[in-house]
C-alpha cells in the first residue's frame, strides 16, 4: 500500500513556496514521512472562475499573480491514518492562521484537502 496527502490552493507562487516549506517542515517530525515524496506543481486548469470570484471580492487586488497548485506528498509505505490526519490537519491550521484567520478579512488563500492510502495497482 501506499499513501498520499494532497493540498490544492489557489494563491500566489511565493505563498505556494511558503506551504511548500511548512509542510516539509511538518512531515520531517514523523520517521513514517522518512521516504516520502513532495511535489508542488501550478495545475493546468486556468482558474478563470476563481480569478473572476477573487476579484469580485477583492476590487483592486489583481488576481492575475495567483493561480490553482497541488501540493502533494506520496509515500510508497503505508502511513497510519492518524498520522495522515495529523500532518493534514497541521498545515490547513497553518493555511488558516497565517492567510485567512481575519474575520473582518476575505480569505486569501483558499484551500482544499484529502490524504488516504491506496492498494497497488
Amino acid at each position: 500500500m501506499s499513501s498520499y496527502l494532497v493540498v490544492d490552493l489557489y494563491c500566489t507562487p511565493a505563498e505556494a513556496e511558503t506551504i511548500r516549506s511548512i509542510l516539509a517542515d511538518e512531515i520531517a517530525k514523523f520517521p513514517e514521512f522518512a521516504a516520502a515524496r513532495i511535489q508542488l506543481e501550478q495545475t493546468a486548469d486556468d482558474g478563470s472562475e476563481m480569478h473572476l470570484h477573487w476579484a469580485g471580492e477583492h476590487p483592486g487586488q489583481d488576481a492575475a499573480d495567483r493561480a490553482y497548485f497541488e501540493l502533494e506528498v506520496t509515500s510508497a509505505m503505508d502511513i497510519p491514518e492518524p498520522i495522515l490526519r495529523e500532518v493534514e490537519d497541521t498545515i490547513i491550521d497553518w493555511i488558516n492562521s497565517t492567510y485567512n484567520d481575519n474575520p473582518d478579512d476575505i480569505v486569501e488563500v483558499p484551500w482544499g484537502s484529502y490524504a488516504g492510502t491506496k492498494l497497488p495497482d
